[in-house]
């Protein structure tokens, strides 16, 4: 059997033909000619009949047997009516790319799974090569009406490097995928991605759920005005948590800190005060009796927290409006001043609160998101900007199914 045709055989080139094999230092170059014969634009893939020049250019492929692979061909500069002088497309490679097709789907396959670190080494490319590899196989992978039809979404921030540097993410709650991802936090960038969404788009739209940010609430009172807002419930009950601490601080203070005995005691029952009883060991339920008997203000804002994570316990939906109405009244005529400053928050929010009982919905699903993010920005040891990990993001939480070159 002759080179050409074992060749031909073995790397199943589509569009392409082996023409010479050579053998050198840096690998193995196989030559192609592309079995068609007129040229395509490589930016709107019309035919063009009018070849400006030609130049050899080769693309990086698949190993074989250890030593590196390319790919050569002559490739023609042609002249398009629309475009003007373009290179032409092949068939094997992505335009603009120096690495065939199944070399990059196999680049991507490996990062969904592992490090860059890993891949450098066992592919032997550069680290930045990954990355704008990854933006090259998302580009023509992910599906481009996935902003059409969501119902139900949910949003939130994520930091994605030192010096308060942000990403905003959308997510779908029917498909638990992000759909959108941007640099920024501010109401700006989530307009942003309902400018993208278009007014079709947006009329779809029946709920977001949003944590307290009011950047975010701004925008989408601006542009989804009949979309209901709701709010997160672990952000709610955050809030009561902070505002037991504050409590708990003040008290802390005014005994003298930790310089007497009762201010050391008030400092050591901060997480019985701050965990849910059934959640709580022995010795924090014991601390707990012991406030409900020596410091009624601490005991006070830790029932009127319970009370408000209640909220979201309750056997049926229907009865969050009066238990809500209850607790915020209750919460006023505290005399514990973090929680009135916390009842008239609440209040100015209390349709977003009871949208999401009676939604069902919450960021949950974008927190467990925002942690394979985390994820993915630590195994790469960070980016420099932020295109290459939104582009990580896409290809791993985005449900893109990128399957190895196997034959």
């Amino acid at each position: 059997m002759r080179a050409r045709t074992a060749f031909n055989r073995l790397l199943a080139l589509q569009g392409a033909r082996v023409i010479d094999v050579l053998f050198g230092s840096d690998g193995i170059t196989v030559r192609v000619a592309l079995r068609r014969r007129l040229a395509a634009c490589s930016n709107c893939g019309q035919v063009c009949r009018q070849v400006h020049d030609r130049a050899w250019r080769r693309w990086r492929h698949l190993d074989l047997a250890g030593s590196r692979c390319f790919i050569e061909y002559e490739l023609r500069r042609v002249r398009c009516p629309d475009c003007g002088v373009r290179v032409e497309a092949v068939p094997f490679a992505r335009p603009s790319a120096r690495h065939t097709r199944d070399f990059e789907d196999l680049v991507a396959f490996m990062a969904q799974q592992m490090a860059k670190a890993p891949i450098t080494r066992l592919l032997r490319i550069g680290w930045d090569t990954i990355g704008t590899i990854i933006e090259r196989v998302v580009a023509d992978h992910l599906d481009a009406d996935r902003l059409q039809g969501l119902v139900m979404i949910g949003c939130d921030e994520i930091s994605y490097r030192r010096g308060q540097r942000y990403l905003t993410q959308v997510c779908d709650h029917a498909t638990g995928a992000i759909v959108w991802a941007k640099p920024g936090r501010n109401a700006q960038t989530l307009q942003d991605f309902f400018d993208e969404l278009g007014t079709d788009g947006r009329a779809s739209i029946k709920a977001i759920s949003i944590d307290m940010n009011g950047s975010y609430e701004k925008a989408i009172r601006q542009s989804v005005p009949d979309a209901e807002v709701c709010f997160d419930p672990f952000h709610v009950v955050q809030l009561a948590q902070r505002a037991v601490d504050d409590v708990r601080r003040r008290e802390w203070n005014d005994v003298g800190k930790s310089n007497s005995g009762h201010g050391r005691w008030v400092k050591s029952v901060r997480w019985s005060l701050l965990k849910a009883p059934e959640r709580q060991t022995v010795r924090q339920l014991a601390a707990l009796h012991e406030v409900q008997h020596a410091n009624r203000r601490l005991y006070r804002a830790f029932l009127l927290k319970e009370q408000l994570r209640l909220l979201y316990h309750l056997p049926d939906p229907s009865l969050a409006d009066d238990h809500l109405t209850a607790w915020l009244a209750w919460a006023s005529r505290s005399k514990l001043k973090p929680f009135v400053k916390l009842a008239r928050t609440l209040r100015a929010r209390r349709d977003g609160i009871l949208a999401a009982i009676r939604l069902g919905i919450n960021n949950g699903r974008m927190e467990g998101l925002n942690s394979k993010v985390r994820l993915l920005s630590h195994r790469s040891f960070g980016f420099h900007g932020p295109q290459p990990l939104i582009a990580l993001i896409y290809l791993c939480c985005t449900g893109l199914q990128i399957t190895p070159p196997q034959r």
